[in-house]
């Protein structure tokens, strides 16, 4: 037990909802010596009125000793870029944040996940990208002419909100909540009658827990009504998912699994800030006490 005063530093969880994983968090890290405080992207400012720059967080005399991301917030493509300018800002200035921005950009951007694990080898779902509607509505129609299925999902975005499975070229499509980018991703049919399909959680290298996830739909995200159990998936499943970590340059990730009929697995995601109380449903190991153990040895801080 930790006693009063005897904190190391401080450190900013960046999240707009603590709930649970904050909780999670704050206690772990209490364990090991070192406060922490949650803080929003929305309420960080850039002081640059002087010859001293200052990013300024809220509840933070100066800058704090370490950063956690366990959100980013939604918005235009200004307010995105400007928090992310907060997180790259607090890395040049020598604070770390674990996942480091830069993977964060790379993962939270589904195009540029698929794009890099397309060209690392790595097999993932056919995708198309694009801004252009024409080009989309054309390679649409190629695709579920051929009898394949396709989904649509914002670029951005989390807990499968916004899927849509195109099944019919005459089918009407909800371009709305896409911002003007186009996401497709081809289907892959797993042989069940609803959705299933593999969360890989990554910690440093090393596969720490997998668990299936079993949808009520053809959408498996726990948000969204999915089921979880443990599963132990092989070696070059496991190695699949540590390459998609290593290749989008993240410390920790949860990566996205589908099996087809053939039994060949493919990456369909690779999440940046992945929730784990699902996962930790199906594991007798405190997956929040791994985290932090990772995230202190990044930080330069010991546990």
């Amino acid at each position: 037990m930790v006693s009063a005063g005897s904190f190391n530093a401080d450190i900013a969880i960046i999240t707009d909802d603590p709930g649970w994983h904050g909780q999670q968090l704050t206690q772990s890290l209490h364990k090991c010596g070192y406060k922490s405080r949650f803080v929003r992207l929305q309420d960080c400012h850039f002081d640059l009125d002087s010859d001293s720059p200052r990013i300024n967080l809220p509840g933070f005399s100066s800058l704090p000793a370490s950063v956690f991301v366990r959100g980013v917030p939604g918005g235009s493509l200004e307010q995105v870029v400007y928090y992310l300018d907060v997180l790259h800002g607090l890395e040049y200035a020598g604070v770390p944040v674990f996942n480091n921005t830069r993977g964060i950009e790379r993962s939270v951007d589904k195009g540029m996940t698929s794009y890099l694990l397309k060209l690392n080898g790595i097999p993932t779902p056919n995708s198309f990208i694009s801004s252009d509607l024409h080009y989309i509505n054309k390679k649409i129609r190629e695709y579920l002419n051929q009898g394949k299925k396709l989904v649509l999902k914002p670029i951005f975005g989390s807990q499968g909100k916004g899927l849509q499975l195109l099944e019919q070229a005459s089918q009407l499509i909800d371009y709305e909540h896409m911002h003007g980018v186009m996401y497709v991703q081809e289907y892959i049919d797993a042989g069940e009658s609803v959705g299933v399909d593999y969360r890989v959680f990554v910690i440093g290298d090393q596969v720490i827990a997998s668990m299936k996830r079993t949808g009520e739909s053809w959408i498996t995200n726990v948000a969204q009504g999915g089921h979880v159990e443990s599963i132990k998936l092989n070696q070059t499943v496991e190695q699949m998912a540590i390459d998609a970590t290593r290749v989008t340059e993240l410390e920790y990730a949860g990566v996205d699994l589908i099996r087809d009929k053939q039994g060949q697995f493919w990456v369909t995601e690779v999440n940046s800030v992945p929730a784990w109380k699902g996962l930790q449903q199906t594991t007798s190991e405190a997956v929040v006490d791994i985290i932090s153990s990772q995230f202190l040895t990044h930080c330069g801080l010991t546990a």
